[in-house]
């Protein structure tokens, strides 16, 4: 008896490490649109667009799961007031998958750096921050970090108060050789498998999702290690309360919220608009989660009622 538990234990043990999977299938660089644009830093390729050619600068922070495909429908008025530049932060869009680094391009904190080192590289001396959902995060985080680089910052359904989905105990789980082999298949199947109702859930009115969106934010999955690029992420992903440092941010800051979205709730950006000095709040009727894309006009002239007087 002894000898079959043991023989169990081993199967287990070793098991997981025998579990192949397909992760992605092409270079990031083949997936690229006609104008996209890639910059290497740290040694990782960053995919960006960039649109207009006045002397102020507005930065462009999509959310989890998202990508520069999210601002597509508002860039080309917005360029008419703003040089804008949008990229994929790591593990999303079409921006390089790398694991062999002497960094962990997926941690909240490279997030920031990442931000920091695009505006040096483009030689940016202060700019715009518009960051929808998690990329919110990014761009407070950064307002905090770095004041004096940041003209205005303008918070999209941003995702400000959410609290770690993981624990100590979860952490330690996912590092275990055997889960961390196997857990970018599984994170990927999930988030394959509820790509629809995510997107739809993005919406106050999923009949506006067309084809071309469905395309644009499917085809991240077709790129080599983007299932263990969000596995990375996972891993690394930690929330921080920001609220007692508020007080800081002294810059103008514009809040953006679709009213009906059911990812963020109202309550979230009426609770930022009142924790900032100088804030202001701009609900968008009928609209979701995102409404740079759902609803790109109301979007718009939120956006330039705030910051062109």
């Amino acid at each position: 008896m002894n000898i079959i538990w043991f023989s169990i234990l081993i199967i287990l043990f070793f098991a997981p490490f025998f579990y192949f999977y397909e992760d992605g299938q092409f270079n990031h660089r083949e997936l690229a649109y006609p104008d996209s644009q890639f910059v290497k830093i740290d040694g990782l390729e960053i995919h960006y667009k960039k649109y207009g050619q006045d002397e102020r600068y507005m930065i462009l922070l999509h959310g989890f799961g998202s990508s520069t495909y999210t601002w597509e429908k508002v860039v080309g008025k917005l360029s008419e007031h703003f040089t804008l530049i949008s990229y994929d932060r790591p593990g999303f869009g079409l921006t390089e998958r790398r694991f062999d680094l002497k960094y962990n391009p997926y941690t909240n904190e490279y997030q920031v750096e990442l931000l920091k080192k695009l505006m040096d590289h483009f030689d940016i001396k202060k700019a715009i921050l518009v960051g929808n959902s998690a990329g919110g995060f990014v761009a407070l985080n950064f307002a905090l970090i770095y004041p004096e680089r940041v003209e205005a910052l303008v918070l999209v359904d941003a995702a400000i108060f959410n609290e770690d989905w993981t624990n100590d105990f979860v952490k330690f789980l996912m590092n275990i050789p055997q889960v961390n082999h196997i857990g970018p298949d599984v994170i990927g199947k999930i988030i394959t498998n509820s790509f629809e109702k995510s997107l739809a859930d993005a919406y106050y009115d999923p009949s506006k999702i067309t084809e071309q969106d469905k395309e644009a934010y499917t085809r991240p999955t077709k790129i080599l290690g983007w299932k263990k690029a969000l596995w990375e992420f996972a891993k690394s992903t930690k929330y921080k309360d920001l609220k007692d440092q508020f007080e800081k941010v002294t810059c103008p800051v514009v809040v953006i919220h679709g009213r009906q979205d059911r990812v963020i709730p109202l309550k979230v950006s009426e609770e930022l608009a009142n924790s900032f000095k100088n804030a202001t709040l701009c609900i968008i009727e009928d609209c979701g989660h995102v409404p740079q894309q759902e609803c790109p006009n109301e979007f718009v002239e939120c956006l330039l009622r705030q910051l062109t007087n």
